[in-house]
């Protein structure tokens, strides 16, 4: 099945994945739009369009300074990736993500360095065998089989994941965890089940409001100053 690439799917695709981070209560989203965006004719005709669509979205989202970018172009579909620059740099700045990053070669000195880096990680990981779309909002990309290959451990840093889940997941290789859902949990298992809860009640509300004709722009949550 061919998926629509224009800008009213990806809203749409935007709501549905990133409701978390429109509602300013996690500072990144990454999803799967589905499509064959490789080199030739269709993939270039495909990357076209879809940056259209990101261009158009990007102005709806930056008065709420909230970013959006393709990390990478792949056969399954681009990874795209929703973040609000302020407070994703904020949360890399703690020792416990930049120790790790700078030990795998991130420029953590640099938010654009580093997801520069980012997206030529996965452009060059080999892609997971599965094509359905993927979400931070269903489950973690590294927790199905055939995943791991397809997106480095470090990930859930750039989403925003709580950093001893991240780590723990990056020590047990994604194995041993207490509960999984957006992500695998290591630690404070009632926290985290508690903010799943939230984020799933986000995104229904956020389903039904653009359901009921809300645009992108009144559902992107200002930062408070």
């Amino acid at each position: 099945m061919t998926r629509t690439i224009d800008t009213p799917t990806l809203e749409g695709a935007l709501v549905r994945h990133c409701s978390p981070t429109l509602a300013a209560l996690k500072p990144a989203s990454l999803f799967t739009f589905p499509g064959n965006f490789t080199e030739g004719t269709h993939g270039a005709r495909n990357r076209a369009a879809l940056r259209d669509a990101v261009d158009t979205c990007a102005d709806q989202l930056a008065p709420a300074t909230i970013a959006i970018r393709v990390l990478a172009w792949r056969a399954c579909g681009a990874l795209v990736y929703v973040y609000r620059p302020q407070a994703l740099e904020a949360y890399l700045r703690d020792p416990r993500a930049t120790k790790t990053l700078a030990r795998l070669g991130y420029d953590t000195a640099s938010l654009e360095n580093s997801l520069r880096m980012l997206g030529e990680q996965l452009q060059s990981m080999r892609e997971p065998k599965r094509t359905r779309t993927r979400t931070d909002s269903s489950a973690c990309p590294c927790t199905k089989r055939g995943c791991s290959s397809g997106f480095p451990h470090e990930l859930g840093f750039f989403l925003g994941y709580p950093y001893e889940d991240v780590m723990g997941f990056i020590e047990h290789h994604g194995r041993d965890y207490l509960a999984a859902g957006p992500w695998k949990v290591y630690a404070n298992l009632e926290g985290a089940l508690a903010t799943f809860e939230r984020f799933r009640r986000c995104a229904a509300a956020y389903a039904r409001a653009h359901q009921q004709g809300c645009r992108l722009a009144q559902l992107a949550v200002s930062p408070t100053r």
